[in-house]
């Protein structure tokens, strides 16, 4: 969603966005004999005319960034808007993160998209780390949210969790040069998003031109994961009465239902009220309002603290896989064993890894050609791709010499057999 405010398109900052594409067809923007026309249809904003402004007062974006085991995470939710107002805390802690030594970050995002100015603001800021980039996606991740989403190294998004990309889009007026320079980033964006979104998915973008063509495309998280545009799919999240009136604003075709509903008089329905005051750590005297809105961020905060757990369990499953993958690779247990291991692992982590350690191996590894003994462990876990940056010639040889170990390469690194 892309809202066009009084801006002045010469400053450098948009210098720097008209310059990203310079190979679109300058003839595309005369516009002279349409202007009536394209003026007329205003060029409205996306999710059923539903002016940008007007979303981002209702759902107002809140970024934050806190630091946590040496791993800056982040949080994105509501309307992409009015960066400015969150720009210089985030950009500071984002500084002061980087002057610690922290690498890596984690991303959670709910948000229905907005301005795509304000969505380039926070990529470029996440990729200011050199680390790992994973993410998370809530609910929704629309519109300008998705650029963000697939920027990252990996993205997993709730089971009922919706995805949806479109086309930017603006609403401009003024003068025909204000309106032909409006068209030209316009243009220049869509073919940005279009590239992105091939790039990422595999895609032509013919066929993404094709989709977005007939407005809004909405998928499924499953869906979002089969073509491509997530990583990978983790347990539903909680759908708050706010998440059901945000799906409505947006225009979704499939608007879930709030898992459960609060109480309307909590006074009456409630017999146990003082208890519950009391584990809300209210006042005595709360009002039926603040007890409401009290657990409305009680249970939001639990569905927060059911994905961040979800995302732990996940890391943990794949560092105890790259574990005992390893020493597969290294002959210290053989394949069959894998998943009696990978089981052991995720019930006591710090003992499988013992076990595994302790024994002598079944055979020892035998370098290729190209390779000096003491290279084999180290290379014992190297992908395809660290073979192409760090020794090809290695490769090239093992290509010839073991053609069985390089099919297994190119098949873990493309997903397909040779």
């Amino acid at each position: 969603m892309l809202p066009f405010r009084a801006v002045n398109f010469h400053t450098p900052f948009f210098r720097q966005i008209f310059a990203l594409n310079n190979d679109v067809k300058s003839n595309f923007f005369r516009v002279k004999n349409r202007l009536i026309k394209i003026t007329l249809a205003a060029l409205f904003i996306a999710f059923s005319g539903m002016d940008i402004q007007a979303m981002a007062a209702q759902y107002p974006m809140t970024i934050t960034a806190e630091k946590k085991n040496q791993v800056a995470e982040i949080r994105i939710t509501g309307a992409l808007y009015e960066w400015s107002n969150s720009a210089e805390e985030f950009t500071r802690k984002v500084d002061g993160f980087i002057a610690d030594g922290i690498k890596d970050v984690a991303v959670y995002i709910n948000s229905p998209g907005g301005d795509v100015f304000v969505a380039a603001e926070i990529i470029n800021q996440l990729m200011r780390f050199t680390g790992s980039k994973k993410g998370i996606g809530g609910a929704i991740v629309a519109s300008a949210a998705t650029m963000i989403a697939i920027e990252l190294d990996s993205f997993e998004m709730a089971e009922n969790g919706q995805f949806m990309y479109h086309k930017p889009s603006a609403h401009v007026s003024g003068s025909v040069d204000k309106i032909e320079s409006s068209l030209k980033l316009l243009q220049t964006l869509t073919d940005q998003y279009k590239t992105k979104y091939s790039a990422k998915t595999g895609k032509s973008e013919e066929e993404i031109e094709t989709a977005w063509a007939k407005g809004d495309v909405w998928l499924s998280a499953k869906e979002a994961r089969d073509q491509k545009f997530i990583t990978g799919v983790i347990k539903k999240t909680a759908i708050t009465p706010e998440t059901k009136a945000l799906f409505v604003a947006v225009g979704s075709p499939n608007v879930p239902e709030v898992d459960k509903e609060i109480p309307k008089n909590l006074n009456t329905d409630m017999t146990n009220r003082n208890q519950i005051i009391a584990m809300l750590k209210l006042p005595a005297d709360a009002t039926d309002a603040q007890i409401e809105a009290a657990v409305k961020d009680a249970t939001s905060k639990a569905g927060e603290v059911e994905t961040v757990k979800a995302q732990a369990d996940i890391d943990k499953k794949k560092q105890i896989e790259e574990f005992v993958d390893t020493a597969i690779v290294a002959k210290k247990v053989t394949a069959d064993q894998r998943e009696n291991l990978i089981t052991m692992g995720l019930a006591n982590p710090d003992k499988m890894k013992a076990f595994v350690t302790s024994l002598a191996g079944l055979e020892k590894p035998t370098p290729t050609a190209g390779e000096s003994t003491q290279d084999v462990a180290i290379r014992a876990s190297w992908t395809l791709t660290d073979y192409l940056e760090k020794d090809p010639k290695a490769l090239e040889v093992m290509a010839s010499k073991e053609p069985e170990k390089f099919g297994k390469l190119n098949e873990a690194h493309y997903g397909i057999s040779l």
